[in-house]
């Protein structure tokens, strides 16, 4: 698959579903949080061989940063492996239809 296009569902997936988790545990935060984040993740997805892993933890560290210490776990732990999880089927889903 090509790496842009991992790199535009992370961030597009990323946008949409964060927000749910945060206002599941009612983080306050605001929208150039989940921009910053978003991006940050879909950036370094495109770093060869480590991207995946090196993408979640630059969502992470980009929230605990925006947000701070005190949401890092459940709202920023949980928020960012819900968005992980979902992504991964509209990835299978683009990777079926390349």
């Amino acid at each position: 698959m090509n790496p842009i296009t991992v790199a535009l569902v992370y961030a597009v997936v990323g946008a949409v579903v964060l927000p749910l988790g945060f206002k599941v545990f009612k983080t306050n935060l605001a929208w150039i949080d989940i921009a910053m984040a978003s991006v940050g993740a879909a950036l370094a997805s495109l770093i060869p061989t480590i991207g995946g892993p090196a993408s979640l933890v630059v969502m992470i560290a980009i929230l605990y940063w925006r947000i701070g210490a005190s949401s890092l776990f459940p709202d920023i732990i949980v928020s960012v492996g819900v968005a992980r999880l979902a992504m991964l089927p509209v990835l299978l889903l683009l990777a079926k239809h390349s």
